[in-house]
């Protein structure tokens, strides 16, 4: 039985279906201070887009376009999605990676910034140093519905912020689909424990 809920739990996370996503590669240029983007909206203070062969590109080549979330303004970021989300359960990922000490290092490696995120009313935070890679982080919310935002929080290097590519949210089903799901793949064990049993009788 365990092993049908197993499987039941792993079928209704796979159930769940990405209804946003965004790499930055086609979505918006290189740009300090950009504020042209087909997905989002800079709501507060300003952020750049920067990248492969750029004057900034930080990051390896092959990570595409990505956004700084602490533009050229020495105001700090928030970027925000133009698409709103219905109430739900969702699972956000995106990649984040440290400022890499900006161009000429001047963002310190013992200092740390942190964003906000947010979908609907649900928050959560994240800190990096300077040096963090870029990483891969997911997480579960469930919100009565609103936007998607990031946002660099204050107290961090004026110019230079945390790196943030490939963004994308997915629908998770129900917990009532869930439920159903599991009822009917343990009721198809229990058919076929039952057939197993009247064949072993049968012999």
């Amino acid at each position: 039985m365990v092993v049908v809920s197993a499987l039941a739990w792993s079928q209704a996370s796979q159930a769940a279906t990405i209804i946003f996503e965004d790499n930055f590669n086609t979505t918006t240029t290189q740009s300090l201070n950009q504020t042209m983007f087909t997905n989002w909206t800079v709501t507060s203070g300003s952020v750049d887009v920067i990248g492969d062969n750029g004057p900034y590109a930080f990051l390896p080549v092959g990570n595409g376009n990505y956004v700084d979330l602490n533009g050229s303004t020495g105001q700090p970021g928030q970027l925000t999605t133009k698409m709103d989300f219905a109430a739900g359960t969702y699972l956000v990922s995106f990649q984040l990676a440290g400022s890499q000490g900006g161009a000429g290092n001047v963002d310190p490696a013992q200092h740390t910034t942190t964003i906000g995120f947010s979908l609907g009313g649900s928050s959560q935070s994240i800190t990096l140093n300077p040096t963090d890679l870029l990483t891969t982080y997911s997480f579960w919310f469930t919100t009565n519905g609103g936007k998607l935002s990031f946002t660099d929080l204050s107290g961090g290097n004026p110019n230079v912020g945390n790196l943030l590519d490939d963004v994308s949210v997915s629908a998770v089903p129900e917990p009532s689909t869930w439920a159903m799901m599991i009822l009917g793949f343990l009721g198809v064990g229990a058919m076929a424990y039952r057939r197993r049993s009247m064949h072993v009788h049968a012999a």
